[in-house]
């Protein structure tokens, strides 16, 4: 049986979360070995926050597909980077008001990393692709 092609296809978010989730710990160990406690706990937060972003994003924009619900598709990403946006904000002033001892630099660089993920999950799919073909 032909495999169907879908319009949308989520193996590209599945890889990016997955990979988001697998930084979280790996960014905070180094940060511990390299650095100290403080510096570990605020990468991880700030990874947990990008992740968090991340995950509903995905969530949301990928619930429904095919071209009959291309509005609805269109509806679902806008509210998903509405509440990416809203993750984002909401994580970092609760992390910043409230996580003491905290390293903001730390906090901000776990982000970025867990963010850089989304560039590297499409080659890594690709390339598994590749392999299956």
């Amino acid at each position: 049986m032909a495999r169907v092609n879908r319009l949308i296809d989520r193996r590209f978010a599945k890889a990016q979360i997955y990979l988001q989730a697998l930084m979280i710990p790996v960014s905070a160990f180094i940060a511990w070995l390299l650095k100290d406690w403080t510096a570990a706990k605020s990468i991880a937060l700030g990874a947990l926050v990008c992740w968090l972003a991340c995950t509903y994003f995905s969530w949301q924009s990928f619930r429904v597909a095919g071209a009959r619900a291309s509005k609805q598709v269109l509806l679902n990403m806008y509210k998903g980077m509405m509440g990416k946006f809203a993750i984002v904000i909401i994580g970092f002033a609760l992390i910043l008001n409230n996580v003491k001892p905290l390293s903001p630099t730390a906090l901000f660089c776990g982000f970025i990393l867990v963010q850089m993920m989304s560039w590297v999950a499409p080659f890594l799919v690709s390339r598994q692709q590749k392999k299956q073909v």
